[in-house]
């Protein structure tokens, strides 16, 4: 299944990823891949008569459900001998938070 989906911009919201560089006419970056779009971003596209993007296909709600407890587990696993210790407490919850964060 691919993974990116061309989208014409007056469809695309706030917080979804771009898969692509934006580019201007004459091929100056506006936006990088991998950005997580604004609304003040997307309102400067339309500025500029942006038609379509290239956007990471966003997951669906199951789907990101499951990969999220994947990801915990995973966490908790690597912490298992340590998770209630009080000092490792706030290294365990910002691995996770960070690992949920990006998708690792």
């Amino acid at each position: 299944m691919d993974d990116t989906l061309t989208l014409p911009l007056a469809d695309v919201l706030p917080g979804i990823v771009l898969a692509a560089p934006v580019l201007d006419h004459s091929g100056a970056v506006l936006l990088p891949a991998g950005l997580s779009l604004t609304e003040a971003q997307l309102d400067g596209l339309r500025r500029r008569d942006v038609a379509t993007l290239l956007v990471i296909r966003p997951e669906d709600a199951e789907a990101r459900a499951r990969k999220q407890e994947r990801i915990r587990a995973r966490v908790m696993y690597l912490f298992r001998h340590t998770a209630d210790d009080a000092g490792s407490q706030a290294l365990l919850h910002a691995v996770l938070a960070f690992r949920q964060e990006t998708g690792q």
